[in-house]
């Protein structure tokens, strides 16, 4: 068995639920009972991570919000806006989720600003070849209204392309998962304002000296003890520079239980899937 977790959706105590809409694939998690349990009014501080500036946005980077039994909306998955109508994310975020409880919200820092923009999700798509913390952890929203871009606070990010990310490449890691090691449970802390995290790549052949089975779809990326993914960030966006623009190059998937413990985030390479994605745009 792979060593590791995934991010968000794995918890051990709310295995083997009722599968809510399409086909799941693999283990499904109840989400009311995730919310009803967890605490997410924490106002501390990705673990290691740093709060994006006041007045700063990162356009690309949504809130995936699900509604819960209570009416609340709540934060549950990056994704990142790869076109106004569609939204890339894990397919463990959406694995056997019902869409119309899920809601994407864009323009935002701080998931207590109101002036963002929400869209409904309409229905999503996993890749077929998904295997839980194997291969293939992708998915495509689709969700209308569109959002309207206006390259400050709303904005695509670019995925297109089959060339492969090396090792030692800077790279950027955004979103509002949990700040402290402990993912999950009583010790999770999350923020409200989007945190940010600068780290580097590995190579494959040294992401499998500790994540034994990772495959050709995925890439690694590694920091010191206390720094990396955790819980509340899968689905979301790592970029990297390209020329004078940024672009996609993986999509969180899953880590060790501990999170930011010397041991390497793995992330869905998004190069691998630059046909699959394309055939969804339209």
């Amino acid at each position: 068995m792979k060593v590791g977790t995934t991010l968000i959706l794995l918890f051990v105590a709310l295995m083997g639920v009722e599968v809510i809409q399409g086909k799941p694939m693999g283990r499904i998690i109840d989400l009311d009972a995730y919310f009803e349990e967890a605490d997410t009014n924490s106002q501390e501080r990705v673990v290691g991570g740093y709060d994006v500036p006041e007045d700063e946005y990162v356009p690309y980077q949504v809130s995936m919000q699900f509604l819960t039994r209570s009416g609340q909306q709540r934060h549950f998955c990056g994704g990142s806006l790869i076109a106004p109508n569609r939204v890339l994310t894990a397919a463990h975020c959406v694995n056997g989720q019902n869409a119309s409880r899920i809601t994407v919200v864009a323009g935002i820092r701080d998931l207590n600003d109101s002036t963002g923009h929400r869209s409904q999700v309409q229905s999503y798509e996993m890749n077929e070849n998904y295997q839980e913390l194997v291969t293939s952890d992708i998915a495509i929203l689709k969700i209308d209204p569109p959002f309207e871009v206006d390259q400050k606070r709303v904005s695509t990010i670019d995925v297109s392309g089959s060339e492969e990310v090396g090792a030692d490449q800077e790279v950027l890691l955004t979103g509002w998962g949990s700040v402290f090691h402990f993912g999950t449970g009583p010790f999770a802390k999350y923020p409200t304002v989007l945190q940010k995290l600068s780290y580097k790549t590995l190579s494959n052949a040294r992401c499998k000296e500790t994540m034994t089975q990772l495959t050709d779809t995925e890439i690694c990326a590694l920091e010191r003890f206390g720094k990396g993914a955790c819980n509340g960030d899968s689905g979301g966006p790592l970029v990297m520079q390209k020329g004078e623009s940024l672009k996609q190059v993986g999509v969180v998937s899953y880590g060790t239980a501990f999170c930011a413990s010397n041991s390497p985030d793995v992330y869905t390479r998004v190069s691998m899937f630059d046909g699959w994605i394309a055939e969804r745009m339209s």
